[in-house]
């Protein structure tokens, strides 16, 4: 594949007026029924199927003020999606996150994910007390162990919290590997509520056997870095100025955003899917991706090699 250079979204749009146009309308005639939701395997508890990252108006006040970063969320919500990967890095300040959904009043509204990002046990608890403090919700929705960072002494922190109840689920992450055989031994020996990893048309190695295996022992999945290709957003790059096939249209997709998004979502073992934006219109693409039709296996292979073939 050919080294791209990154396009950022707002570079894109400006290139495509049948996207941007799309970005701005009201939820297509598919989309007046709720957000698709999966359930958290054996739980009863169902999950919409996109959900927001952490864009870094999350992680400091940007210039705008904190009603943009509000915008963002109150989009997210009021277009039916609810879960947060909110920052995960407590070093050497607070992110803002905390103080903007404390203004909204939104916690209980929220499925709140954070990870313990350091090493060493007393530095891994003294993190999560971190964590727990400034998002003031008890207990939290889900603590993972970022990207598998010192297992011995994490991992039973992580464990540890959930039996405290100030954890509801448990689960590490592991991005950008070529190799998941560690993580595929921790899933059989441990099964973790949930794992988080890279996952789309340009990042498919956790669909051979990760995915599958998720499935196979009740283990719900996050993906991350949808818009991923070599660079983050450098998928918009290899789109940047074609349009989306028409044949899009046979499962409700409407953009490049959703295209990827519902390649994804159709892989049956994934639970939810997180994006990052600053911008309240690319929330809305986003969310679409969760509406309406998905592709079948047939369509998905054909949706990858008409991408793949842009390379």
């Amino acid at each position: 594949m050919a080294i791209l250079k990154p396009l950022n979204r707002r570079k894109f749009l400006a290139q495509s007026a049948a996207l941007a146009a799309a970005s701005t309308l009201p939820l297509p005639s598919f989309a007046q029924s709720p957000m698709g939701m999966r359930e958290i395997p054996g739980t009863g508890e169902y999950l919409p199927l996109v959900g927001m990252g952490t864009p870094d108006i999350f992680i400091s006040i940007p210039p705008e003020g904190i009603e943009l970063p509000i915008s963002v969320i109150q989009t997210m919500l009021d277009h039916g999606g609810k879960m947060v990967d909110t920052p995960a890095f407590y070093r050497p300040d607070t992110p803002a996150f905390g103080e903007i959904i404390k203004t909204m009043g939104v916690k209980d509204d929220l499925f709140l994910i954070s990870k313990i990002t350091v090493a060493g046990k007393e530095a891994g608890i003294n993190h999560v007390e971190r964590v727990l403090h400034d998002l003031d919700k008890d207990p939290l929705d889900l603590l993972l162990v970022h990207n598998m960072n010192d297992m011995d002494n994490n991992w039973p922190t992580v464990k540890d919290y959930k039996a405290q109840g100030k954890v509801r689920y448990t689960g590490i992450s592991l991005t950008r590997q070529t190799d998941y055989t560690r993580l595929e031994d921790f899933m059989k020996a441990e099964r973790p509520d949930f794992i988080m990893t890279g996952y789309s048309i340009t990042q498919q190695g956790p669909g051979e056997r990760v995915l599958p295996l998720a499935m196979d022992l009740g283990i719900a999945v996050i993906a991350v870095e949808p818009f991923k290709a070599i660079d983050d957003g450098a998928f918009f790059s290899m789109v940047a100025g074609i349009p989306v096939p028409e044949w899009a249209a046979e499962f409700d997709c409407t953009s490049w955003a959703q295209f990827s998004l519902k390649w994804i979502l159709s892989n049956p073992a994934m639970t939810s899917v997180v994006t990052e934006t600053r911008q309240p219109r690319h929330v809305i693409d986003n969310m679409h991706g969760g509406y309406g039709r998905m592709p079948d296996e047939a369509t998905r292979k054909r949706m990858a090699d008409f991408l793949l073939a842009l390379a």
